[in-house]
């Protein structure tokens, strides 16, 4: 038999699971080409936060290995959303940045998600929504 605080494990991952599918739809109409993964919409997030990035960092922040991004930076690259380019004091390293274009999706992807959290937060009373946003970065922000 579960305990309370399981079956409310169990309900707060269907729910987290409905959300998170609820992004994906709308997400995957984004751009013109074929919808990008979760971990390349985190780098172009990453990259649009902080112009002229290196991988390790990207890497670091994301906590994947460099080989993952490294493929992931060649895929935005190809579809015309990331830029990589040797800066003139370190030509050993390589900058990220978004392309226009880039620039262009992340706007509307930021876009569409403040949409989604707009229209989930309308369900709650002005209380509610201080509560859940207090939360929710609560259990978002600590470290596992």
């Amino acid at each position: 038999m579960k305990t309370g605080i399981e079956k409310q494990a169990v309900e707060l991952r269907r729910a987290i699971g409905a959300l998170s599918q609820r992004f994906k739809s709308s997400e995957a109409a984004i751009g013109s080409g074929k919808p990008l993964n979760p971990l390349d919409m985190q780098v172009l997030l990453f990259a649009a936060d902080h112009p002229a990035c290196k991988a390790t960092e990207l890497a670091s922040h994301l906590g994947v290995v460099a080989t993952t991004i490294s493929s992931a930076t060649d895929r935005l690259t190809r579809q015309g959303l990331l830029s990589r380019e040797r800066p003139e004091n370190d030509r050993r390293s390589i900058s990220l940045s978004l392309t226009p274009a880039g620039e262009a999706y992340v706007s509307t992807l930021l876009r569409v998600q403040t949409d989604h959290c707009q229209t989930m937060l309308e369900k709650l009373s002005p209380e509610e929504r201080g509560l859940f946003i207090q939360l929710f970065s609560k259990i978002a922000l600590t470290e596992y």
